[in-house]
């Protein structure tokens, strides 16, 4: 067996093939700039996983990702992320991460919204409107944790809505000297209102999206309209006063899951945000954090922190790397993380872990998906 690799920019396809005449299966790695708060980490995504039919079950796809596993450490990513389907991808030490996070308004509840900038001017997002939109985009999740950061180059046009296949319709409004004040992207469809992005640079743009929405639902004769955000997203809470009901659906080994490749660099990468996690946290002490990619001592020390490989530290914290990226992410807390068989602590370590790691509401935009 042979694992060609096709280079093409940021994405990296990986072929598994059996001879010179017989491929079995591949994969994609994208390279991809994820914020967790404030710092800035370089992810694999891992997309387009696909084993040819007759090949399936023999433990083919299973050799490929082993291996390249193996490839995103060489090639230094910080953390690899991917999509996944149930009870396969935790073999490989990726855990679930990242909750899905939706809510749904009825129409008529919002109609009541009414627009309020009836001045601005509203079209469709056009090819010109994409640095404005990357730049506000990128000014609303500037430290929310799974988001991606966007480039002018990296990030086009809007690809997809809440699901792959699914095209898109879009909104945005500016004043009259052309600045950009909101957008809005929603599915392409006939029967429903799904809403896979939305962002403001004024808050008083809401009454208008909703409205906006409210229309849609209206002339496609749906009954309520639903919204891919995270609970804390400005227009999230704009939308509760209206009424809205929430689904937050947390997996157990599928959906948005994640993985540590490279420790040492990917802490160091981190060490300013966790500083400022700290920040205002009276009595840190060293602690050493022990997973099976090794063994690190943290020492917070006017307003920084550095690193020690090894363990140098009476406060220590022993866990999986795996358990160790649910915690950085926010998505259990000490106390659940603590309470788990095979995590121990030692020391004074809990006070100030659970100043490193609060919990979080990790959220990546639908159109970012991969």
């Amino acid at each position: 067996m042979q694992i060609k690799t096709i280079d093409d920019g940021r994405r990296h396809r990986r072929e598994l093939w059996l001879d010179d005449d017989t491929q079995v299966g591949h994969l994609w790695v994208i390279d991809y700039t994820m914020r967790i708060g404030t710092a800035e980490v370089r992810m694999a995504g891992i997309g387009g996983v696909h084993t040819e039919r007759e090949h399936r079950m023999k433990g083919y796809m299973r050799g490929l990702f082993e291996e390249t596993v193996t490839y995103m450490t060489d090639e230094g990513y910080d953390v690899s992320m991917l999509f996944g389907i149930a009870n396969f991808y935790n073999k490989f030490g990726y855990a679930t991460c990242v909750a899905q996070h939706r809510f749904t308004i009825k129409t008529r509840d919002a109609e009541a919204a009414g627009a309020r900038t009836q001045s601005l001017k509203a079209r469709p997002v056009e090819s010109k409107d994409m640095p404005a939109i990357v730049e506000l985009y990128n000014a609303n999740n500037a430290v929310r944790t799974c988001s991606m950061v966007r480039s002018t180059e990296g990030f086009t046009g809007f690809e997809m809505g809440t699901h792959w296949g699914a095209p898109v319709e879009t909104a945005l409004w500016e004043d009259d000297g052309g600045e950009l004040l909101g957008y809005v992207v929603w599915d392409r469809d006939r029967t429903s209102v799904r809403v896979a992005e939305v962002a403001a640079a004024d808050d008083a743009v809401f009454p208008t999206i909703l409205t906006t929405l409210a229309q849609q639902a209206v002339e496609k004769r749906c009954e309520e309209i639903t919204v891919f955000a995270p609970p804390d997203d400005p227009f999230a809470e704009y939308a509760q006063r209206f009424g809205t009901e929430w689904t937050i659906r947390n997996s157990r080994y599928s959906d948005g899951m994640l993985r540590i490749m490279n420790q040492r660099p990917f802490f160091e990468t981190l060490a300013p945000e966790l500083a400022r996690r700290l920040s205002g946290f009276k009595g840190t002490v060293p602690i050493a954090l022990q997973t099976d990619l090794g063994a690190m001592t943290l020492t917070p020390e006017r307003g920084h922190i550095t690193l020690q490989d090894g363990v140098a530290a009476e406060a220590q914290l022993a866990l999986s790397q795996d358990k160790l990226m649910q915690l950085i992410l926010g998505y259990r807390s000490v106390r659940d993380m603590l309470n788990t068989p095979d995590v121990t602590v030692t020391g004074d370590a809990v006070p100030m872990l659970q100043a490193l790691f609060p919990r979080d509401t990790a959220f990546m935009w639908k159109p970012d998906h991969f």
